[in-house]
């Protein structure tokens, strides 16, 4: 029985290679005969430099210049519906994990009333994935997808923090 599942397992379509847009991620795709795919993600968004300016309740002016970015582990399982031949385009759920770091998570942060704000690092964004994959005859598929993630437990203490914008091209080699 455990050869059959590895066997059947093994068969199945797989693909790896990079997802880059807003963040880069390594990707690895496994597609079953049901028509889904699972796609897993790990990548790193850039550092990002960023001032703010806050007045306190006393009048003081505080400038506040930081960088930060994130680390981030996504999983999605998307519904493969075909086009024409090759052509597929999916929809799909996805959730996963991320980690803050640098210097935005050291430094205290004061909302517009003055009051000192919590920032958390850790992050667990869901959401749902859209997009079009092309098979070449060659083992090499190309994707744009669109992946609107809202941060369920956000960065700020009490805020649900989301990347809307999330947009990236795929290049994958098929195995």
């Amino acid at each position: 029985m455990l050869a059959l599942t590895v066997g059947a397992i093994v068969a199945q379509p797989k693909a790896i290679g990079a997802r880059a847009g807003y963040n880069f991620e390594v990707s690895y795709q496994h597609a079953f005969r049901s028509g889904g795919m699972l796609e897993a993600d790990a990548g790193l968004s850039p550092f990002i430099t960023s001032t703010g300016v806050m007045i306190t309740e006393d009048g003081e002016r505080l400038v506040q210049r930081y960088r930060y970015g994130r680390a981030q582990l996504t999983l999605a399982y998307d519904w493969l519906m075909n086009i024409k031949s090759d052509f597929y385009w999916y929809i799909g759920l996805a959730a996963g994990v991320s980690w803050g770091y640098g210097e935005f998570f050291e430094l205290p942060h004061y909302d517009k009333h003055g009051k000192l704000v919590e920032f958390r690092r850790l992050g667990l964004p869901a959401g749902a994935q859209i997009g079009l994959e092309y098979d070449f005859k060659f083992p090499l598929n190309l994707s744009v997808d669109w992946r609107p993630m809202i941060n369920l437990f956000g960065l700020r203490q009490g805020d649900l923090t989301s990347n809307l914008l999330n947009i990236a091209l795929g290049v994958r080699y098929r195995f």
